[in-house]
């Protein structure tokens, strides 16, 4: 009798010892955000990253560059993505640079053909100077005798419809993309390269036909809402949206596409220690799609913010196998060649 109440005592200690002993512990929260030309990317990479492993979640908030670089300088985001330089406001803390992505940078065009209701987007060719010309307000119809001269095949069906210019309104490094695009190939209408669009324009004011949205998504609703309209929002957020066809450094009209992108990004060679991509918009590469961008994590590499292992690994997961295995489905370019070398050395510094 005694031996049985020995037992039952030692089976309700065992009990007990396993209904105290501490949970699992919970993934450790990373926060980060900025910019929104990779916002469609870096989601999904986040999701495959929180599926691959317990230890960390990584969440991603599209705020545009601007703001995801005050946030990453303040500590608001552990980590920040930014599709351009600080100008001000750097962290004073260790960090750095990590190109993570490319794309293309397209011009959404609102236009159909006004006796067969046919869509003309896909089919506007324009050159780098006459781009630049209607985004400065000087060209403001579709029928002008410029646009006409360079779409001899659907000249007769470009109508006298206004052009009307979509534009962001918040601090962006999409912005930024698109200023340094057109400073190369026109710098006497556009001398200004800067996230603020608003005040780039010619004499610092958008000019009267055009309207502004907050983000990609804010852009691309004001060139649905209006015939007519115009915008730049990265190949992703365009979501198969009819984009002109823009005129790279050989004379080629090239529609947007990830493909014709990487034809691109692939002959950008320009990256410094630092991480930065010194975008050359002459690459003379037959179908090459002239409007390229790459945007950059941001991570500390001081040791002194929270989570670095996990910021570390996810930054890795983003070059390694997100990049490879979803970029091109999602409209982007995964980064490959030197700029990619660059970026591991990059993240192994990471803390």
């Amino acid at each position: 009798m005694r031996r049985l109440i020995a037992l039952l005592a030692s089976s309700a200690l065992a009990v007990g010892t396993v209904a105290l002993a501490a949970p699992a512990q919970a993934a450790e929260n990373i926060s980060g955000g900025g910019a929104s030309f990779p916002n469609v990317f870096m989601q999904q990479c986040a999701a495959d990253f929180n599926g691959s492993q317990s230890n960390f979640t990584v969440s991603y908030t599209s705020t545009g560059s601007g703001t995801g670089k005050g946030n990453f300088s303040k500590g608001t985001f552990v980590y920040g993505q930014s599709d351009s330089a600080y100008s001000s406001g750097a962290p004073t803390f260790g960090w750095e640079y990590i190109p993570d992505i490319g794309g293309a940078i397209t011009a959404p065009i609102n236009l159909k053909n006004p006796t067969t209701g046919r869509t003309l987007g896909s089919s506007i060719q324009l050159k780098q100077v006459t781009l630049a010309k209607i985004f400065a307000g000087a060209i403001t119809t579709w029928n002008h005798p410029e646009i006409l001269k360079d779409n001899p095949r659907i000249a007769k069906s470009l109508p006298a419809t206004p052009i009307t210019i979509a534009y962001r309104s918040d601090a962006s490094g999409t912005s930024n993309n698109w200023l340094q695009y057109m400073n190369a190939w026109a710098p006497t209408v556009f001398p200004k390269v800067q996230d603020d669009m608003g005040t780039a324009f010619p004499g610092g004011v958008p000019p009267a036909n055009s309207v502004a949205g907050k983000g990609n998504s804010g852009v691309m609703a004001n060139v649905l809402a209006k015939e007519g309209t115009i915008g730049y929002v990265d190949l992703g957020d365009a979501k198969g949206y009819p984009a002109a066809r823009i005129q790279n450094a050989l004379g080629e009209f090239i529609a947007p596409s990830s493909a014709s992108a990487a034809k691109n990004l692939a002959n950008q060679t320009a990256v410094g220690a630092n991480g930065l991509v010194a975008l050359n918009y002459k690459v003379a590469v037959s179908g090459a799609y002239p409007i390229g961008i790459f945007s950059y994590g941001l991570a500390r590499t001081d040791g002194g913010g929270p989570n670095g292992l996990g910021v570390r690994q996810f930054f890795d997961y983003v070059l390694q196998k997100c990049g490879p295995s979803r970029a091109a489905s999602l409209g982007y370019v995964p980064v490959a060649g030197k700029v990619l070398a660059t970026a591991k050395t990059l993240v192994a510094k990471v803390s």
